[in-house]
C-alpha cells in the first residue's frame, strides 16, 4: 500500500482484487492504492466520465430540477421535487436561525417516524441494504476482537450495530446519532438481556459526548450510509469530527455512494467521487492514509457502493 503524501492526490485503481467477504454473503473486494498527481487524474478521470456519461446519461448532475414529459407530449417541471430538495430546506432554516442542514434532516426524519411511516434505516422497520451482519463482517476481516472499542458513528437504530453489539464484549459498542428518539428506538428494539448484557453506549453526537468517545480509545470508527445524508457544505465538519475520534492506531471505515462527479440522488443523498472525498479529508490533516474500498462490485445507474479506510501515519 502506497502511504499519502502531502500534496498528492490520493488515487484508488483496481488491481488483482481479492475475494475478502468472510461468507459470501456481499461482494467485497480490495482495491490497492496509487499516488499521482492531480493533472494526471483528472485527466484520467474527464475521461472516464466522458464514456461513463455516454453510457448512462443518469450519471448527470441530479441537482437540475428533473423534465418529465406528460401524457400529453409536452414538458411540466417537477415542481414538488424543487420545493422538498432546495425551498423548503431554505425555508426551514430561516425559521430556525443557527439551525444546520443535519438538524432539519433529522426533524424531518423524526416526524415521518412520529407519524408511523416507515423508514429503511431508523425506527421500528429498519431493514438492512445488504446483510444485517456487514459492518461485522468487514470489521472482522480488519482483525475485529471482541475486546475491540468500536464507534457507530450515525447508528440509527442499531440497523447494523446488533451485530456488532452481540460481538463485543460488555461495554465496548459506541453508537452516536443526532436524534435521541432514534437511539431510543434502537435500544427498544434490542432484546433486554442482549441490552442488560452487553451493555451497548449510545450518545448524541455532541461536544461533551465526542470528548467521552475519544477518551474510550476506539480501534474501530464506521460509519455506513451516512456521508450520504451529509451536505456538501457539511463534509468537512462530518469528517472533521471523525477524524477527531481517532487516536493513533485508530482505523476509521466511512461507506458513501460512489460517482465520477458529485450526484444529486435523492432529497437527502448525494453520491460523491473519489477525489472529493480525498479533498475533503486531507484539508483536515494531509498526512491522513487512504485507501477506497468497494463494498460491492455492482454499479447502478453510474454509482458504485464504496468505502474510505482512514488511517493516521504510523
Amino acid at each position: 500500500m502506497t502511504k499519502a503524501r502531502h500534496g498528492s492526490q490520493v488515487r484508488a485503481e483496481l488491481r488483482r482484487p481479492g475475494e475478502l467477504s468472510q461468507d459470501g454473503a456481499y461482494n467485497f473486494r480490495a482495491w490497492n492504492v496509487a499516488t499521482t498527481s492531480e493533472p494526471a487524474a483528472a485527466a484520467r478521470d474527464s475521461a472516464v466520465d466522458a464514456d461513463r456519461s455516454a453510457a448512462d446519461p443518469a450519471t448527470a448532475n441530479g441537482t437540475r430540477a428533473k423534465i418529465r414529459r406528460n401524457a400529453a407530449g409536452g414538458r411540466s417541471f417537477s415542481l414538488r421535487k424543487i420545493y422538498s430538495w432546495h425551498i423548503q430546506p431554505v425555508l426551514w432554516r430561516m425559521m430556525n436561525p443557527g439551525a444546520t442542514p443535519e438538524d432539519y434532516y433529522a426533524v424531518t426524519i423524526a416526524k415521518r417516524l412520529r407519524r408511523g411511516d416507515r423508514h429503511p434505516a431508523i425506527g421500528s422497520k429498519t431493514r438492512p441494504v445488504r446483510e444485517p451482519t456487514e459492518l461485522r463482517d468487514i470489521l472482522v476481516h480488519y482483525g475485529l476482537k471482541p475486546h475491540h472499542v468500536v464507534v457507530d458513528y450515525g447508528c440509527g437504530s442499531f440497523r447494523l450495530g446488533k451485530a456488532l453489539i452481540e460481538h463485543l464484549e460488555p461495554g465496548k459498542y459506541w453508537g452516536l446519532d443526532l436524534v435521541d428518539d432514534f437511539l431510543q428506538s434502537g435500544l427498544d428494539q434490542l432484546e433486554p438481556r442482549l441490552v442488560q448484557e452487553k451493555a451497548p453506549q449510545p450518545r448524541l453526537i455532541a461536544p461533551e459526548s465526542l470528548r467521552e468517545v475519544r477518551a474510550a480509545q476506539p480501534d474501530f470508527i464506521v460509519s455506513w450510509h451516512v456521508c450520504s445524508k451529509v451536505p456538501p457544505s457539511r463534509q468537512s465538519d462530518y469528517f472533521g469530527k471523525i477524524v477527531a475520534l481517532m487516536g493513533p492506531k485508530t482505523v476509521a471505515l466511512v461507506h458513501f455512494p460512489e460517482a465520477v462527479r458529485r450526484t444529486r440522488q435523492s432529497r437527502f443523498s448525494w453520491a460523491e467521487s473519489r477525489s472529493a472525498i480525498s479533498a475533503v479529508i486531507h484539508r483536515i490533516d494531509p498526512t491522513l492514509q487512504l485507501t477506497f474500498v468497494p463494498v460491492t462490485e455492482k454499479i447502478s445507474r453510474g454509482i458504485r457502493q464504496t468505502m474510505v479506510e482512514i488511517r493516521r501515519p504510523h
